[in-house]
């Protein structure tokens, strides 16, 4: 008799900040007219994607890894979602 055995993906689970950042985050994408369609699709890819991995990794840095990787493809839907997650560049100073 022999048994098969299957390892359990790890549970992924948000915590409730990440609920909150996610919800605000859809309601505010969608009233953002350039890129802001697009940047709701490729966070939905992003969430889908961060489901599936094995890796014990929090959804916001997950987050922050793909966009560095360059998994958004589009200018303006990377601008909104690098901002979305901490990533964009700070201004630089005017020369006085």
């Amino acid at each position: 008799m022999s048994s098969r055995v299957t390892a359990l993906l790890p549970r992924k689970s948000m915590s409730e900040l990440e609920r909150q950042f996610l919800k605000i985050a859809g309601e505010e994408l969608a009233k953002v007219k350039v890129g802001g369609p697009t940047a709701l699709a490729y966070l939905l890819d992003m969430v889908a994607t961060w489901h599936c991995l094995r890796a014990d990794i929090g959804f916001h840095d997950f987050g922050q890894s793909w966009l560095i990787e360059g998994n958004a493809k589009n200018k303006p839907t990377d601008r909104l979602l690098r901002d979305l997650f901490g990533l964009s560049d700070p201004t630089p100073r005017k020369a006085a």
